[in-house]
């Protein structure tokens, strides 16, 4: 089922369904066993046969499989949050333009003192730890921020030049008035 901490499916080693009969189980491990065991030629595959042999030993014991079916549902409960978790990207991309503007203010504010630590970034982003700690580790791969000797964080030369090329590529609050503008004067008739 679990080994190192890795779950394995064994109802997609056995390529069947988790409501397949006992006897659906059997028929389709005879199969793939045929087909997979060591001795078959061209299509032996050790390691797949003894997943297999696993898998049907404990899918046909109704002990082991009641046992097994209660860590399928979590690890079906894992994936489905990891895939809803997929939705919040383009949340992602503007906590970190909101983070990384916190610590351009910040080394503005305090040349001396430039950094801020975790405990302060959670309370000001409202993020939870495991996502700060993400955008964290992006910063730093990125060399957009660095550890100062007090141990806070704080941005770097190459994260305040980030933050000014993004703020640079976006329009002033004003631009799009002033552009509007422009477009009336132009389109006005001459007098």
């Amino acid at each position: 089922m679990i080994q190192d901490n890795e779950f394995v499916d064994y109802y997609e080693v056995l390529e069947a369904s988790p409501n397949a009969s006992a006897a659906t189980l059997e028929r389709v491990f005879r199969y793939l066993a045929k087909r997979y065991h060591p001795d078959s030629g061209e299509s032996s595959d050790g390691t797949r046969f003894s997943q297999l042999v696993e898998a049907y030993e404990t899918l046909t014991d109704p002990a082991s499989r009641a046992a097994y079916d209660i860590d399928y549902d979590k690890f079906q409960e894992g994936q489905a949050a990891l895939l809803e978790e997929t939705g919040h990207m383009g949340d992602d991309v503007a906590d970190r333009h909101r983070l990384l503007s916190l610590f351009y203010a910040q080394r503005r504010r305090s040349i001396k003192n430039p950094g801020i630590g975790t405990g302060t970034l959670e309370d000001l982003m409202k993020l939870p730890e495991h996502i700060l700690q993400f955008h964290l580790w992006f910063f730093r791969e990125k060399g957009w921020i660095m550890r100062e000797e007090s141990g806070t964080l704080s941005i770097t030369a190459d994260g305040v030049e980030k933050i000014e090329a993004t703020m640079q590529s976006r329009p002033r609050p004003d631009q799009k008035r002033i552009e509007q503008t422009s477009d009336k004067i132009a389109s006005a008739p001459a007098v």
